[in-house]
């Protein structure tokens, strides 16, 4: 089916237009530069003289001058404007196949400012006739987000005060540096401030059935003026296809209202109001939003679906919604041909309105039986999740259990289907056990290590799960330090990735997060920070400003109709790829081992209280160690490799 979405199949063509045949590209120089290293990070060989150095610049008229200094990075640290020059001149990644691996490079001016900077990739050769293309290679720019002056809360080393420098720019929105739907430039060509840094941000696709070996190539950076230098790139490849997005079911909800805003043509207005329309160009935008997170294994519910309507009555004609159901069913809407891992129902026990306030009984009860059969006979029942009313007080707990229990007298199956974001207590499973069948908890609400009472956690859910009942977390608001959290004020990018560890140590199956694209409208591409949280709601950007509110929107520079991933967005896939490994080791009986391992960098999920946050018996709730974390990814590796 070709590589997973347009920013995977796009490479910088744009770039070719640089005389490559003028600089040295050799293949040799290239073993030379890139040591050997465990696991998924990235290692530089700690010499600043290496093959990516510092080039003399000197601007056409000679009035400035200055040097294209490179340095290269993990991706556990987020680069600054500011931030000392690192020693890593070479890039050296291992992985397993079907997914991503990605590291920075970061563009540095010195004696003078830097234009026109633009960037070519070469294939990746093995030496024995495969290779990655230059098209798996894909480079995006880092756009900052300063945080000075905001008091919203951050991650676990949030700036102004964390910055060495003082800095309070964070990078997080990662303009590609081709549009990938137009194949222009976007992100590129840029220019550098003396004496400041840019980043940039390189994914890498494996496709699946790669042959396993070590991946030899190059990046090339030129400015204005002819400065150029050339980063040697290495991907080792184990020989691991990893299973796909539907190995972990993601419910990450993605509003679309607000695309309308800062994308021209997709609306219709009358007088003060405008929505979003069902027009081929509006399908187009969503399409490419909902691409960009499925091609992070995130999936989003689907777009322009309409549940067949017969009033409360057992729906007669299936036609409208199957035709526009199958395809993410199925997989043909994807560029990937993954099916989608989920879908929605129209049924949400507990809540005040809708069915579960206008049906009898026997309607609801008819209802579930017909929505049901309809599913199971088109294969898609075992996709079907019930999001039951969200957060409730114990006021709507036996509402929920009435409606859960109509809904399986209708077919007794709905019942593993049925989630509500609530955490199973001593005082409410007799109530909520018979009615769920998976528990959505609030990743502070776990387990009662810090003061919170009956919570239930690792002693507790083994019985649960002996039960057939489902755990997942889910993040909302409610994450602080020192635990992770998924906030964009934070220098630690790893943040997000042991997340996703932690969800799996503790035996989840899913995770939920209750936006993707909650943007502040009058600010989309700021701080974010109607919740208290910076970035909270938000793992993209829009990425034009031509829409209802312009020239709100995307940077003036930024013309993408489409989306813009962010850095976290980035990390959170790799969390969910490094789950799917982790399942591997369960499937194969080693869960055990592959906990003990994972136990060297996660020790627990929770919140605190006003009483604090003590620390666990081990002495740490997580550890911002890349290298460890690279050297346990490859411990598991090795432990699932056939």
């Amino acid at each position: 089916m070709g590589l997973e979405s347009p920013f995977v199949r796009r490479t910088l063509r744009a770039s070719r237009t640089i005389a490559l045949a003028a600089l040295p590209m050799m293949f040799a120089a290239f073993a030379l530069g890139c040591d050997g290293g465990t696991g998924q990070g990235i290692h530089g060989d700690g010499d600043a003289s290496g093959d990516a150095g510092n080039s003399s610049y000197v601007s056409p008229d000679g009035s400035v001058k200055g040097n294209l200094a490179l340095w290269t990075s993990g991706v556990g640290r987020k680069v600054q404007p500011t931030t000392a020059p690192g020693l890593g001149t070479s890039i050296a990644l291992e992985t397993y196949r079907d997914a991503y691996v990605s590291a920075q490079v970061v563009v540095r001016a010195s004696g003078g400012d830097l234009s026109g900077v633009r960037v070519a990739t070469t294939d990746l050769s093995d030496g024995a006739g495969h290779s990655l293309s230059s098209d798996s290679l894909v480079l995006f720019r880092a756009a900052f987000i300063d945080f000075t002056g905001v008091t919203a809360h951050g991650g676990n080393l949030d700036v102004p005060k964390n910055s060495p420098t003082g800095d309070g720019r964070i990078p997080d929105a990662l303009v590609p540096l081709v549009n990938p739907y137009t194949q222009a430039d976007a992100g590129q060509p840029f220019d550098v401030q003396d004496e400041h840094n840019q980043p940039l941000w390189l994914d890498v696709h494996v496709p699946k059935g790669t042959v396993a070996g070590t991946y030899l190539g190059n990046l090339t950076i030129i400015a204005t003026g002819g400065a150029s230098a050339t980063v040697p790139v290495s991907v080792k490849v184990w020989p691991i296809d990893l299973p796909d997005m539907r190995s972990v079911t993601t419910h990450f909800k993605m509003s679309t209202n607000d695309f309308l805003q800062y994308h021209k043509g997709i609306s219709t207005c009358s007088a003060s109001s405008c929505w979003l329309d069902y027009t081929p160009q509006a399908r187009t935008l969503v399409k490419r939003y909902e691409e960009l997170a499925h091609s992070h294994r995130i999936d989003t519910e689907q777009s322009f679906v309409v549940s067949p309507d017969n009033g409360y009555a057992v729906p007669t004609d299936w036609t409208e919604y199957d035709n526009a159901m199958a395809p993410y069913m199925t997989g043909a809407y994807w560029s990937d041909g993954v099916p989608s891992s989920r879908l929605g129902t129209p049924f949400s026990p507990g809540v005040g309105w809708g069915l579960e306030a206008q049906c009898t009984q026997a309607q609801y009860t008819a209802l579930a039986a017909a929505w049901a059969a309809h599913l199971k006979a088109k294969g898609w029942f075992d996709k079907a999740i019930v999001y039951a009313a969200d957060e409730p007080d114990s006021t709507l707990f036996p509402a929920i259990a009435k409606n859960s229990t109509w809904m399986q007298a209708g077919d007794p199956d709905w019942k593993a289907h049925i989630m509500d974001t609530t955490a199973p207590t001593a005082s409410n499973v007799s109530v909520l056990n018979p009615a769920l069948g998976i528990y959505c908890v609030a990743l502070a609400w776990y387990d009662n290590w810090n003061d919170h009472g009956a919570i239930y956690g690792r002693k507790e859910w083994p019985g649960l799960m002996s039960q057939g009942i489902q755990l997942w977390f889910y993040e909302s608001n409610a994450q602080d330090p020192p635990y992770v959290t998924f906030a964009s004020n934070t220098l630690d990018g790893l943040e997000p990735t042991l997340m996703m560890w932690g969800a799996w140590y503790e035996h989840a199956t899913g995770f939920l997060y209750w936006d993707i694209a909650a943007w502040t409208q009058t600010d989309p591409w700021g701080p974010t920070i109607g919740f208290n949280k910076t970035g909270d709601g938000v793992l993209l950007y829009p990425g034009n400003h031509d829409g209802v509110m312009a020239p709100v929107g995307s940077p003036a520079d930024v013309t993408v109709d489409g989306p813009i991933p962010s850095q976290r967005l980035k990390m959170v896939r790799q969390g969910l790829q490094d789950w799917a490994l982790f399942q591997l080791a369960d499937q194969k009986g080693l869960g055990t081992q592959a906990r003990a391992s994972v136990a060297k960098v996660y020790s627990q999920l929770g919140g605190c209280t006003y009483s604090g946050c003590p620390a666990p018996a081990g002495g740490f709730f997580w550890k911002s160690d890349e290298a460890l974390v690279a050297q346990v990814r490859a411990e598991i590796a090795a432990l699932v490799t056939p």
